[in-house]
């Protein structure tokens, strides 16, 4: 009887060992399609501060982070700031040159151009390769100091042994030179802003008085001077 009863369990204990095998597969598949679903589901880890600033600027290769005027169009005779940032540079320059450049992240340099001037940033680097960028900054002109005349007149006319003679009289502003055409005097350098001459024409003549300030600027005036007939 107990032999009979031994023979019943061998049945029975293969039956729960085959379950509990069944039951450990079961738990191992979920537990690996969970561990697959949130790995999907888990954002990247970041990438280290020093990939991202590599990606942005360049690991080792020249660059120019900054460029430009702090004004695009200046009134002559006043300045302006350039700013500029380089990296991975060992030597920078501007041309035109402009003092005070220097490797930098960040830096700015006055400038004065007297005229219409395109600037270009030239940044060298460690392997011997550079970068460039360039902009032009305009100049226009100062209304308050461009030459001016501001009175050319007859002021006197007198008639010695039936000549005709006559004192002209001007004045200007902002200038450094005064000329008379058709030529009476010799050109006036630096002259005082008023002045007179005399005329004795053989007859009615247009005289045209300029003045010529800094950087060549001109103003002109006609003076008509009519000789009386007979």
């Amino acid at each position: 009887m107990r032999r009979l009863l031994k023979l019943a369990e061998v049945p029975l204990r293969v039956a729960a060992v085959i379950a509990l095998a069944y039951l450990l597969w079961v738990f191992a598949e979920r537990y690996a399609a969970n561990r697959r679903l949130f790995a999907r589901l888990e954002p990247a880890p970041p990438a280290p501060a020093n990939a991202k600033f590599e990606a942005t600027y360049g690991a080792s290769a020249v660059k120019i982070l900054q460029f430009y005027a702090r004004d695009g169009v200046v009134t002559e005779d006043h300045s302006t700031l350039i700013c500029y940032g380089v990296m991975n540079a060992r030597s920078v320059r501007i041309e035109p040159p402009v003092e005070g450049v220097s490797v930098s992240f960040n830096r700015c340099v006055e400038v004065t151009p007297e005229h219409d001037t395109r600037y270009t940033l030239t940044a060298e680097g460690t392997d011997g390769r550079t970068a460039s960028e360039s902009f032009s900054v305009s100049v226009k002109p100062d209304p308050a100091t461009r030459p001016r005349i501001l009175s050319f007149q007859i002021v006197k006319h007198t008639v010695e042994k039936g000549r005709h003679i006559f004192t002209l009289a001007y004045s200007f502003e902002n200038a450094r030179e005064v000329s008379i055409d058709p030529p009476v005097f010799s050109t006036l350098e630096d002259s005082a802003p008023y002045g007179q001459f005399f005329v004795a024409p053989d007859k009615t003549t247009t005289y045209i008085l300029t003045v010529t300030g800094k950087r060549g600027r001109k103003s002109s005036r006609p003076l008509t001077v009519e000789v009386p007939n007979g």
